[in-house]
């Protein structure tokens, strides 16, 4: 099997627990606003701010409108009057005090970083993501992150990955490896970029799109096997 010399990573739902600091973050925003914080409203927030990032995927929103726009769209909702602005600056403030990771994964990033360069490459917003990073306890693992909103760029687009690869000196792709969780962001950006990925499926989720990934795994203990 071959192995990788640089290790190209996601961050949420791939090292960081997205779900957990979502939650939290969303409660604690909603709570200063006094507006509901059930789980009928986290739900639907979800649905929403899920649907506008695969938009900014696609290009067809841009980072700062969505920030905003996710929040306009669930107090239009609730019918309730309050700065949608205001709303998503609490909810980003929150949820950048929120370095959880998901189970094995300090561990795992842990291992890896003893091998080969880890390198963070995610579409998230900068202060949140940059936040997270410095409160979690695999900050000192990572050589460094790749952020679309300081890029300029974001995941499937691959200027994310060459960035990433000249954060560390890489001029050989073929030694890359790209892991992550989504199809159409992660792998889909290695594709693009002409560097092999490992999608992390823990779940064992159908892959009903055309992207096909060089490796699948469903624990992240199994990438260990891939790296040099």
């Amino acid at each position: 099997m071959k192995k990788y010399g640089v290790l190209l990573c996601d961050a949420d739902d791939t090292i960081f627990d997205f779900g957990r600091a979502e939650v939290a973050a969303f409660r604690e925003a909603m709570r200063s606003f006094d507006l509901p914080q059930d789980d009928a409203w986290l739900l639907r927030y979800s649905e929403i701010n899920k649907a506008l990032w695969k938009a900014f995927e696609r290009g067809e929103v841009t980072q700062p409108v969505l920030r905003v726009k996710r929040f306009e769209q669930l107090l239009y909702e609730m019918r309730a009057s309050r700065d949608a602005k205001a709303l998503s600056y609490a909810y980003s403030e929150a949820l950048g005090r929120c370095p959880a990771t998901l189970a094995g994964a300090e561990e795992a990033v842990e291992r890896w970083s003893r091998r080969v360069p880890v390198v963070i490459v995610t579409n998230g917003v900068a202060a949140v993501q940059r936040g997270r990073m410095e409160r979690s306890p695999v900050r000192h693992c990572i050589r460094g992150m790749v952020i679309s909103e300081e890029v300029g760029a974001a995941k499937p687009d691959p200027k994310m990955i060459e960035e990433a690869l000249r954060m560390v000196g890489c001029s050989d792709k073929s030694s890359a490896l790209m892991l992550g969780d989504s199809l159409t962001s992660d792998i889909a950006g290695a594709v693009n970029a002409g560097v092999d990925s490992c999608w992390f499926n823990p779940q064992g989720k159908e892959n009903a799109t055309a992207i096909r990934p060089t490796y699948e795994v469903r624990s992240l203990c199994q990438v260990d096997g891939l790296l040099g």
